[in-house]
């Protein structure tokens, strides 16, 4: 009995241990990069995107970037950039991804927009950047940040039409906006590689790193996400969303995605009840469809803006 006992209490133990490092792992903000340090930039896996995320910081230094900051619902104190189209049609709202950053992630598709007429308001989501915060929620309390952005934005800059957009964990962000009560400025949403879950997207990293199912690691890491980060890794659901779906809302994933499995993006698709658009680009890996075929992404985004903004 006494070594049932002590296995039992071992199992629980390593239970507890695995999860707790599946949530600080996760959700807890690190140290990030100093994303205008060339050295710094240059020794990460981020190095061949050195350019492009040059070309993001010259073209808000370039414009004259005004820094922009909201306080979000549970108290944070959050930024952003605001760039304005000389005669403007309207607003893009763009979210970056996991640990990353909105140079590294837009620094192409800036000068794509603004020359369609289109303001940039482009944040550094909370635990991220500038913005205040120590846990990453995976966009269930990022998508809560992003209304506030939207009455921001209609506040203070104009009830100009708006397109929701965002990357990987931006994407999902944005998602989870699908269902979500707007105001009717709002007119659609591009979403580039998202996932469709907290818990799936963590459970498909633990499993692809160390080719071990999550299983309890997952329960014991949804445990201390709502004792400590105040959310739950199964709160939301693309999928669940995007059956109630008020927006048109345009997919994009590349094929070869490493990190965030493509087929997320096709079961996000099939399960969306609105109007609908799926780009997906072979021989893009996670992030890079925009990289990989311009001329096919360029187009596909130009004909959802002229349907949705009428835009040229």
């Amino acid at each position: 009995m006494p070594i049932l006992i002590f296995f039992l209490l071992a199992v629980v133990a390593l239970m507890l241990c695995s999860g707790l490092l599946v949530f600080l792992l996760g959700c807890v903000r690190r140290k990030e990069i100093n994303w205008l340090v060339e050295e710094e930039i240059l020794n990460t896996p981020y190095e061949k995107y050195y350019q492009n995320i040059l070309a993001g910081h010259r073209f808000l230094k370039e414009h004259n970037a005004r820094p922009v900051k909201i306080k979000s619902d549970d108290g944070l104190m959050l930024y952003g950039e605001f760039v304005p189209s000389d005669a403007p049609i309207g607003t893009i709202l763009l979210a970056h991804g996991y640990r990353s950053n909105k140079c590294l992630e837009f620094g192409e598709v800036f000068d794509f927009y603004h020359n369609k007429g289109l303001n940039i308001l482009v944040v550094d989501q909370r635990a991220h950047g500038k913005s205040e915060g120590k846990f990453i929620t995976f966009g269930v309390k990022e998508s809560r940040d992003m209304q506030g952005w939207i009455r921001y934005h209609n506040e203070n800059i104009g009830y100009l039409p708006m397109i929701l957009s965002g990357l990987s964990m931006g994407a999902s962000t944005m998602l989870y906006l699908a269902d979500a009560d707007l105001p009717d400025n709002v007119r659609g949403i591009i979403a580039d590689c998202g996932f469709t879950s907290p818990k799936e997207i963590i459970a498909t990293v633990y499993r692809n790193t160390i080719h071990l199912p999550a299983g309890p690691s997952l329960w014991v890491a949804d445990l201390f996400a709502r004792l400590l980060a105040g959310f739950s890794l199964t709160e939301k659901d693309t999928t669940k969303s995007l059956r109630h779906s008020k927006l048109p809302v345009m997919m994009v994933h590349g094929v070869n995605d490493g990190f965030v499995p493509c087929e997320m993006t096709r079961r996000g698709y099939d399960a969306c009840a609105g109007k609908k658009t799926l780009l997906l680009v072979e021989g893009a890996d996670h992030g890079v469809s925009f990289l990989v075929d311009r001329p096919r992404y360029t187009k596909t985004v130009t004909d959802f803006l002229k349907e949705n903004l009428e835009v040229t």
